[in-house]
């Protein structure tokens, strides 16, 4: 859906939900629950403190709904709720294994250019993008991510939101955003590489 008819459509369910309309609760979540138990399952990577986590943002969503300003778009508004609820229960238990992104970042010679060969996949990834062993590869590798780097490349990529409503998001700067993004990007590029490299070897 364009962003502005999204926008519109949001605007009269805000308008429903503040009002106590019939039918405004169950049009929220049919909107937005998938989405949100996704963003929260790739934050917390554990389907039932995901569960929670949607549960406690929907009932803020609505206990909040008349302290919505109308600063950003209401959808924004939900995704922040979502990411500040998951990162408080991260920060309440301890983090699971995450890898360092840096150890598969491509290393670059004095002269700005790849010290090693850079595998060209896109024809490769083309040929399997149906194959479901690669979705789960790609959700593999985004889940090793660390929570900094993995929120923002599901809210962009995932999600489909611009550096703009990212930023607004995780209140960082458009630049962060996207520096953050680049890493990501790079590092799930390195491992479907070598991924798909091993597996034309076997």
């Amino acid at each position: 859906m364009p962003a502005t008819d999204r926008w519109k459509e949001d605007e009269g369910l805000l308008e429903r939900l503040r009002k106590g309309a019939p039918g405004a609760v169950e049009e929220l979540l049919r909107l937005y629950q998938g989405k949100i138990f996704s963003l929260a399952m790739s934050i917390l990577k554990n389907e039932s403190d995901a569960e929670e986590a949607t549960q406690d943002v929907f009932m803020t969503v609505i206990r909040k709904v008349n302290t919505f300003k109308g600063n950003s778009a209401f959808y924004s508004w939900i995704y922040r709720i979502c990411v500040n609820t998951c990162l408080m229960r991260l920060r309440g238990r301890r983090r699971g294994d995450t890898v360092a992104i840096e150890d598969f970042m491509p290393v670059f010679t004095e002269e700005g250019m790849h010290a090693s060969p850079v595998d060209d996949w896109s024809k490769e990834v083309e040929r399997k993008a149906l194959n479901e062993e690669l979705g789960k590869m790609i959700r593999k590798f985004t889940e090793e991510l660390s929570e900094k780097y993995r929120v923002v490349f599901v809210l962009s990529d995932i999600e489909g939101l611009s550096n703009e409503e990212t930023a607004k998001i995780l209140g960082m700067s458009v630049p962060a955003v996207k520096s953050r993004l680049h890493r990501a990007r790079l590092y799930l590029r390195e491992q479907l590489s070598r991924y798909l490299q091993e597996g034309k070897a076997d």
